[in-house]
């Protein structure tokens, strides 16, 4: 059983500042270095680095950078067969800014990522029982045709959908977001990207709020939100029910890849039968490995890590969150 992931990859190149520049600065870096990146892969990577198959609907360059694009999926084992090679269109870059106290900024160039065509349906659905979209996939151009067909063929066969949003999709098509919102069965979103989306709500105009966009995405369709709250943890809202879940404590050094994380780790939790207070503390814990270390995709912990960051709080893994007669998605052996 696979779940199926349609997003981007990147090529990321990560940078440590001893500050954060003004315009025209000259400021020194104390670390650099290039990985694996892009919210598609790092969802498809840290499935398969948990122990469920991962499938990767993207598309890269033909150039030095795919192979960095693609170098933690394929380690991990990541189904790549539907990963599109572009001649003319070079590899998806991000250069990652990284200030003193762990967070990160994106600039980002998307490159082969915006030109994915829409695979053989037989074969790319072939076992799946999940469909997540990286919130990138639904920005522009024939990679927002592909991501819509894949989620309209999707809901023919009865599969569920998430979707983990980013800013520039609230920027550039909220008013679509709030009409596909029914589409989905739980919808991820960081605080800036709830915040930013609440005030975009055709409801509620002038709604900024983080709970404002929950409670809007649940009045617009979608049954189930989970806002990542960082270092304040998470909230799982269900209709009228809030589970605010506080965080792990981390030594933070990047948070690049820690939403990721979270979602993955969610997704393979609740996808075996946990409940979503549960899926989320999963999540959490995730997280806080992730922002422990530098990088994004390389950064994504396995089961083993979770098992033992669990363990130092008196969780059991398998019993906490994984007790389920008929688990939908498992180990695979």
């Amino acid at each position: 059983m696979v779940f199926l992931v349609v997003g981007d990859a990147n090529a990321d190149l990560s940078s440590t500042l001893v500050r954060f520049p003004d315009e025209g600065d000259d400021v020194p870096m104390t670390s650099l270095g290039y990985s694996s990146g892009g919210s598609g892969a790092n969802v498809a990577t840290a499935l398969a680095k948990l122990g469920a198959r991962a499938r990767l609907v993207t598309a890269v360059g033909s150039d030095p950078g795919a192979e960095i694009a693609l170098r933690a999926a394929k380690e991990a084992g990541v189904d790549l067969s539907f990963v599109e090679t572009h001649e003319a269109v070079a590899t998806g870059h991000c250069v990652v800014a990284i200030s003193p106290g762990g967070e990160r900024t994106f600039l980002s160039f998307r490159g082969a990522n915006a030109v994915v065509s829409c695979p053989d349906f037989a074969a790319v659905f072939q076992d799946v029982v999940h469909l997540h979209v990286a919130g990138h996939a639904l920005l522009e151009g024939e990679q927002w045709t592909t991501t819509l067909a894949l989620m309209e063929e999707a809901l023919r066969r009865e599969i569920p959908i998430s979707l983990d949003i980013c800013l520039p999709l609230v920027r550039a098509r909220a008013a679509e977001l709030f009409a596909l919102a029914p589409q989905f069965s739980v919808l991820f979103g960081n605080q800036s990207e709830l915040g930013a989306l609440g005030g975009f709500a055709p409801e509620n105009p002038i709604a900024t709020s983080c709970e404002a966009a929950i409670a809007e995405l649940l009045a617009a369709g979608v049954p189930l939100v989970v806002g990542k709250l960082g270092a304040q943890g998470a909230v799982v809202a269900e209709g009228p029910a809030r589970t605010f879940l506080p965080s792990f404590p981390a030594d933070v050094r990047d948070t690049t890849g820690a939403g990721d994380g979270f979602v993955a780790a969610f997704l393979y939790a609740w996808r075996r039968g946990a409940s979503v207070a549960n899926a989320g503390r999963l999540g959490n814990a995730a997280g806080a490995l992730v922002v422990s270390r530098l990088g994004a995709a390389t950064s994504l912990p396995g089961r083993e890590e979770l098992s033992l960051l669990l363990s130092g709080h008196g969780i059991e893994l398998e019993s906490f969150l994984f007790a389920n007669k008929n688990p939908t998605i498992g180990r695979e052996t």
